[in-house]
């Protein structure tokens, strides 16, 4: 009988120490990740104000700065509002609207990219790239239009 509760008590330690390793390790992988991977875990967005629908004109493109400093294309046509970073795909210079031939243009190397975003001549073309989308809102009820960016990086 003493030798039966002795193994009992053996598998039990053995047991609880196994389960603690296992969580004490189980917390070092996690924070691990949380440290290589620190964007991805907790980066939240938000809503800016961008307007009211009113005040753009179809054809027309306004400009804002997200929380970054970073230009928001936000261009109207017939189908609605879409919103594009200002960063070109390619080396990362800055795209501004061309009113004048209804294209976004990079002056790195004169890359092009038509209405809706996709290159249509230059490196960019090559690549098959496009300008990257921004998600927006539109209050329909109150004409309001949202640029839906994310909140600023933490050190």
């Amino acid at each position: 009988m003493n030798d039966a509760s002795m193994d009992r008590r053996t598998w039990l330690a053995s047991a609880a120490m196994a389960l603690g390793l296992l969580l004490s390790y189980g917390t070092l992988a996690v924070q691990g990740m949380m440290y290589l991977l620190p964007q991805q875990i907790g980066r939240r967005g938000r809503k800016l104000f961008a307007g009211r629908l009113v005040d753009y004109r179809v054809g027309g493109v306004r400009t804002f700065l997200d929380l970054e400093g970073n230009d928001i294309l936000v261009k109207r046509d017939d189908n609605g509002l879409k919103a594009f970073s200002s960063v070109c795909p390619h080396l990362g210079c800055r795209v501004h609207w061309v009113d004048a031939e209804k294209h976004f243009f990079c002056p790195c190397h004169r890359g092009v990219f038509d209405e809706t975003g996709i290159a249509i001549s230059g490196p960019p073309a090559d690549g098959g790239q496009r300008l990257s989308e921004v998600p927006l809102d539109v209050d329909k009820d109150g004409g309001v239009v949202y640029i839906e960016v994310k909140d600023i990086k933490r050190s």
